[in-house]
């Protein structure tokens, strides 16, 4: 056993927790499954674990706090012995110089480890966050916009396979060859992340792009084959890319010169062309006036579609930020619409499920824009102009997509 594991969880936590680090981020350099399990795990767990160390400590300080969960997880979903968990928190407390608050911190976790708690009632207000591991007006939201399903949405586990598009030069042989395992889909495959998958991304034979996005992508390749593009919020550059790989002409912009370097980076991998451009998409650009066949907006969102594996983007959340997202959203679909040609096309789409930043967004803008109407999206999917893809535990992720063509 790696008797850094909490330690090291607890200082990922930490940064997650207190500094708002991205935990996909924070993990990358992680080689312990301890330690990703206790992270992963209490990210996965945030408010039953909240609640259980709350329930036996009345006050406990932020810089304390991810330690107390980490301990608590190891100890109620590992099953790991308490002399393990003390010994490794009274080492991490004496590096950090916090000796003082051993005996509390060792009191709780014994009271943990004896089961000392309870679960809320349906009458406590905490009920619905820890019974779903998710704050109470998301589940106030998933419940409004999905009356029937909304329990099912929100159980979704996380498939244990990734979604790939193959460069048009690559040999598919090869992909059965590192996973023989692969699925198809209709845009790329399914596969297991093992170290000959690795190997082909790092060759730019394959890249990592969720199902969801490289739909919306071969969404525009199938309008329109050849022509050019504006990926008005295109970092990280997965459907720009895939639109350069297909032929067509594309212009990537983002806010940030450091996002616009991801993306160089990413099509010089892949072996495609595209044009890079620093542009706020909520900016007019005089130079961009009906210039473009296709305006991609994907824009920024809750991200609550991709919950499966970013339990992290939760946290910090309010029912506040997601109206505010949703006033951003509209102010960039306003802007970018300006950039499409006559008889052109405005692809707006989000990763996430909630109306306020779908659906609500689009009746808004097409209310204010009768040059604009909502067209059939050439995907084996009904739909009137609109898809709201939905997890299923099986790849596909928490999305949304709208095509609008200017007449």
């Amino acid at each position: 056993m790696n008797n850094r594991s909490l330690q090291d969880s607890y200082n990922i936590l930490l940064r997650i927790y207190r500094d708002g680090a991205f935990a996909n981020e924070e993990m990358k350099s992680v080689t312990s499954k301890r330690t990703a399990k206790i992270v992963y795990g209490v990210l996965d767990k945030h408010y039953e674990l909240n609640y259980i160390v709350d329930s036996l400590a009345d006050s406990v300080k932020p810089v304390i706090k991810p330690l107390l969960l980490a301990g608590a997880y190891s100890l109620v979903f590992m099953d790991t012995p308490l002399n393990v968990v003390l010994n490794e928190t009274g080492e991490i407390l004496d590096e950090a110089g916090k000796s003082g608050v051993k005996k509390f911190c060792y009191a709780v976790l014994s009271k943990i480890s004896r089961r000392e708690y309870e679960y809320p009632k349906k009458s406590d207000k905490r009920y619905l966050e820890v019974k779903y591991n998710l704050p109470s007006f998301l589940v106030g939201m998933f419940r409004k916009d999905y009356p029937d399903d909304y329990e099912r949405i929100i159980s979704i586990r996380e498939s244990p396979k990734i979604h790939i598009v193959k460069n048009v030069s690559a040999d598919e042989k090869e992909i059965f060859a590192a996973d023989r395992n692969a699925e198809k889909t209709l845009t790329g495959y399914f596969v297991n992340n093992n170290k000959e998958i690795a190997y082909l991304n790092y060759l730019g034979k394959i890249t990592i792009i969720s199902y969801p996005s490289s739909l919306a992508a071969e969404s525009v390749v199938r309008k329109f084959g050849k022509g050019d593009v504006l990926d008005a919020c295109a970092a990280p550059g997965g459907k720009s890319v895939y639109l350069a790989m297909k032929g067509l002409d594309v212009v990537s912009c983002d806010i940030y010169p450091h996002r616009l370097d991801l993306i160089k980076a990413y099509a010089k991998r892949m072996k495609v062309s595209l044009t890079t451009v620093l542009q706020d998409a909520t900016e007019y650009n005089g130079d961009y006036e009906e210039k473009f066949d296709v305006v991609f907006a994907d824009v920024p969102c809750s991200g609550l579609g991709v919950l499966t594996r970013r339990k992290d983007v939760v946290f910090n959340r309010t029912y506040e930020d997601i109206a505010a997202l949703s006033e951003l959203q509209s102010k960039i679909i306003d802007n970018v619409s300006r950039y499409v040609k006559k008889d052109g096309l405005l692809v707006y789409s989000t990763c996430t499920v909630f109306d306020m930043e779908n659906g609500k967004v689009i009746r808004k803008f097409l209310e204010s824009h009768e040059d604009f109407v909502k067209q059939k999206i050439d995907l084996p999917y009904d739909n009137d102009g609109e898809i709201q893809f939905l997890p299923d535990g099986k790849g596909m992720e928490g999305f949304y997509l709208c095509h609008l063509a200017k007449k």
